[in-house]
């Protein structure tokens, strides 16, 4: 008894000293995020405006909190597409600015990011200069460049202009060893997301539209860096052909792809010469986060007249909320978000900003279903950011007006199922079998693991083509177009934004600017204010949804990736093996 007492007394005191530990953090904590959040730095003359941008996402949170918490964690800092317009329009008015310095060495974006940031540097390059200066430029990150009045590169820097490539991963070959089949129920020609786990390589149909898309996109990025650098497209083609610049930077002087070769301190001498800066001074540098405090909430126009954005970011997932800060689940709350907006009348416009590569049919249509009936009491202008395929296309084409970046990727009109079949690769691998007791002869049709009868293969071929006739039946609807035409349009097939614009699938090509003005003009308004829609989720958010895992184990691995893996602890694990693949309809 004794020694019991003295335990729990242990335990009480270590309990105790952990919490005061923690309570001592936290306030240290809060101390730092108070300085934090001194007052916006002073903006000194002739000053220029650094963007690093490494990481770029829709939106990010702009708490305090929040931040120090990113870089508690040793997360980089991202910049968000909404404050970076806001930004940038401020530099480019504030007389204090002289200039923006660009560092795009460690760009990881999709081109039609690129595109939306590259059209907010055009803007500020028709008023004042951009310098861009690196080490090495990949081809995203020249393509953004290349918008830029002067382009540095180290002596020993690289050039990486060698088209684009996109490498698909296959399972088949994988899956046959270990005894697994998927079954696959699709509707669609072009619907690929299935391919990985069905063959060994990619189809005709495949590649002949990932072949089409990037050669469009490719087009695109092409003919903006030729009007930017005043080189033919042939020429430059030719230079990536023979990787003539890869290892040449002399070379790339000699082709007009960059300004010249110097070190970090001779390009810093230059841009003195250049904003007439004596050589003994400083050049005075402000970084975004900085610049970024003091026009954080300006607004458009004057209050009053609201027009509303609304985010639909991520894979389109049957969960209630977003799973995380960074709102990379498209989740039921977008339905609620799109009542709340509809029924606000300060809302006198919607701007539907989707960039999903799709997901839940059944979320998806309930995602529909409110954008039309928002749109019949008030206009909604979709904007597409990176993706706005399959689910995220069905979303989207309710709206009466749809602008697209020219790199989009879009359309993926198809449906399919999945259906894993390891029974038997549990019984040859393992020595695990199974037996049933049912009351029907298909009482076992929605578990997995199962091979499907005939019967059953009909019945769920029949859903998935009930899906998609709905699927195409929305999208004429939507766009006035045949039904027989957006067959012809579907079949899963991907289409850039370019190409959707020539097709009808969209209205005109443009960034989230451009659908802003078409939703006031549409309203007939002229001043209004920008809110968004939803509101980021707090960081410590993180931690208290039971999804969080989940979510960020499928943006770390991708959906497919994780959905296998998944499959396989379900298999593998004794505990697991209750689990089962629900059947789901979903857009890829």
């Amino acid at each position: 008894m004794k020694n019991f007492f003295k335990n729990v007394l242990a335990t009480v005191v270590g309990l105790l000293l952990f919490f005061m530990v923690m309570w001592v953090i936290m306030l240290a904590m809060i101390v730092a995020i108070a300085g934090s959040t001194d007052t916006a730095p002073t903006v000194k003359n002739n000053s220029i405006l650094k963007l690093d941008l490494s990481v770029v996402n829709e939106r990010v949170a702009d708490s305090p909190f929040d931040i120090y918490m990113s870089k508690l964690f040793g997360q980089t800092d991202a910049v968000g597409l909404n404050n970076l317009k806001k930004v940038i329009a401020a530099a480019k008015e504030d007389p204090k600015i002289k200039g923006i310095e660009l560092n795009v060495s460690k760009l990881a974006v999709s081109p039609a990011t690129c595109d939306a940031i590259r059209n907010l540097l055009e803007d500020f390059a028709e008023e004042k200069p951009i310098f861009c200066y690196g080490d090495y430029f990949t081809t995203s990150g020249y393509y953004l460049a290349s918008v830029s009045d002067h382009i540095y590169m180290h002596p020993d820097g690289s050039l990486m202009l060698a088209g684009l490539s996109m490498k698909l991963t296959f399972f088949k070959k994988m899956l046959d060893k270990l005894g697994i089949e998927m079954q696959i129920i699709r509707h669609g020609t072009f619907k690929s997301a299935v391919e990985p786990f069905m063959l060994d390589k990619m189809s005709p149909a495949n590649e002949l539209q990932y072949k089409t898309l990037l050669n469009s996109i490719w087009g695109h990025i092409c003919q903006k860096i030729s009007e930017s650098r005043d080189i033919s497209v042939d020429y430059l083609n030719k230079i990536c052909d023979l990787l003539m610049v890869v290892d040449d930077a002399n070379f790339a002087v000699e082709a007009n792809l960059i300004d010249d070769v110097l070190y970090k301190d001779q390009y810093e001498s230059t841009v003195k010469d250049y904003l007439e800066i004596p050589q003994s001074d400083d050049i005075q540098y402000i970084t975004y986060n900085h610049y970024k405090k003091s026009i954080l909430n300006s607004t458009f126009g004057s209050k009053g007249d609201e027009i509303a954005i609304v985010y639909a970011v991520g894979d389109i997932m049957e969960a209630s909320d977003n799973s995380y800060s960074q709102e990379e689940v498209v989740a039921y709350n977008i339905v609620e978000e799109l009542s709340k907006v509809r029924m606000d009348e300060n809302v006198k416009a919607v701007v539907f900003r989707v960039n999903s590569p799709g997901g839940s049919a059944l979320l998806s249509e309930s995602i529909w279903r409110e954008v039309s009936l928002t749109q019949k009491v008030k206009p909604v202008v979709v904007s597409m950011g990176d993706y706005a395929a399959s689910g995220g296309y069905y979303i989207a084409c309710a709206a009466d007006y749809i602008v697209t970046e020219p790199t989009t990727l879009t359309g993926s009109i198809g449906v399919f199922g999945m259906f894993p079949y390891y029974e038997k690769a549990l019984e040859d691998k393992l020595g695990i079998t199974f037996d049933v007791v049912n009351t029907n002869e298909h009482s076992e049709a929605f578990k997995g693991g199962r091979k499907l009868d005939a019967f059953e293969r009909q019945f769920f071929q029949k859903s998935v083509d009930r899906t998609y006739a709905l699927f195409t039946e929305r999208v004429a609807e939507g766009r006035h177009l045949s039904v027989t035409l957006v067959d012809s349009l579907g079949q899963g097939r991907v289409w850039s934004g370019i190409s959707a614009v020539k097709l009808g699938l969209a209205d005109t090509l443009g960034g989230i600017d451009v659908a802003i003005a078409k939703a006031a003009a549409l309203s007939h308004i002229e001043k209004y204010t920008i809110t968004e829609y939803p509101k980021i989720k707090p960081f410590w958010a993180i931690f208290m949804d039971s999804e969080t895992e989940t979510a960020l184990q499928q943006k770390i691995l991708g959906k497919e990736a994780y959905t296998y893996l998944y499959n396989m602890q379900s298999v593998l694990q004794m505990k697991g093996i209750q689990a089962r693949l629900p059947y789901l309809i979903e857009f890829q």
